[in-house]
């Protein structure tokens, strides 16, 4: 009986860690957004910069 009583106080406190760190850790409003503009950025040819090795096609 002891083992299970264990296991369950185990249990609760992962689900309680959980819950806290999506309490705390939850994303900005504005990150979806930055992350989109972002990858924009990084992926883009308007923003590439040509560089010694790129090769003229």
């Amino acid at each position: 009986m002891q083992i299970n009583r264990t296991i369950l106080i185990g249990v609760y406190a992962a689900i309680a860690l959980y819950l806290l760190y999506k309490v705390l850790f939850r994303k900005n409003p504005f990150q979806n957004e930055y992350e989109k503009l972002y990858n924009h950025i990084l992926t883009s040819n308007k923003y590439k910069v040509k560089g010694q090795f790129d090769k003229e096609e």
